[in-house]
């Protein structure tokens, strides 16, 4: 191998390795606060981090499949993306500081269930039985 080689070799593995420190380290950072989930997921151009997305889109699935075990369920519109669920959690932190000491897995759930949670169907009010007559006693 000729030493051009090597050395372009271990720059690129260079490259990936911080690549991927760095991306675990923004992992890392938005599971323990809502603060550092704000620091990381706000976004000035049009592509969220994809690592926010997907975080998002998580919690909503599980938090989907949990809810349907108890009967409830989560009623997310066609017209919903994970970007835009994103975007409703991001406001949500920003419109309640107090809450961004809590774990990011809450906020999103919070406002999930806040904004996606399907309506209880309308129970119609089943007719009352009829009281059967009383048997008449006999002299």
């Amino acid at each position: 191998m000729k030493a051009p080689y090597i050395k372009t070799l271990i720059i690129a593995v260079l490259a990936l390795t911080i690549l991927s420190v760095a991306k675990a380290q923004k992992t890392s950072d938005i599971i323990n606060r809502g603060d550092d989930f704000l620091a990381v997921c706000q976004y000035d151009n049009d592509h969220p981090p994809d690592v926010c997305l997907a975080y998002v889109a998580g919690v909503v699935g599980t938090l989907a499949l949990n809810w349907a075990d108890t009967g409830q369920r989560i009623c997310i519109p066609d017209s919903a993306t994970v970007r835009t669920t994103l975007d409703l959690v991001l406001q949500y932190i920003k419109d309640h500081p107090e809450k961004r000491e809590q774990k990011p897995i809450f906020l999103v759930a919070q406002v999930t269930i806040k904004k996606y949670v399907c309506e209880a169907p309308k129970q119609h009010a089943a007719p009352a039985p009829k009281a059967e007559p009383e048997p008449k006693a006999r002299p």
